[in-house]
């Protein structure tokens, strides 16, 4: 009987062991993958990377950008294509026609 408690108290140390090893690891692991999380971040502000959603957000801003831009365009293009009128050919407004009586 004595045999077997030794034994057991031997596989008892062992498994203390195993689960104190096994602990240092998950905690080893938790350090590594925060300190590579950090990196990743020192990097991403290093390099001035954006995320998707302010790419979209910012993607979205030149796309109404653009459309403004050819509309204004349009409008300069229909106005250089009509000539200027003299004041002499121009309608009197109301307030004008109201004023001459």
């Amino acid at each position: 009987m004595k045999k077997q408690q030794q034994q057991s108290s031997g596989l008892d140390d062992m498994m203390a062991l195993a689960e104190i090893a096994l602990n240092l690891l998950l905690g080893a692991k938790k350090e590594v993958g925060a300190h590579l999380s950090g990196k990743r971040q020192a990097l991403v502000r290093k390099l001035d990377l954006v995320e998707h959603d302010e790419f979209d957000v910012a993607f979205a801003m030149l796309k109404k950008i653009r459309a403004t831009q050819s509309d204004l365009e349009r409008r300069v293009k229909v106005l250089e294509g009509k000539k200027p009128v003299s004041r002499a050919q121009k309608k009197p407004t109301k307030k004008q026609i109201r004023t001459k009586k």
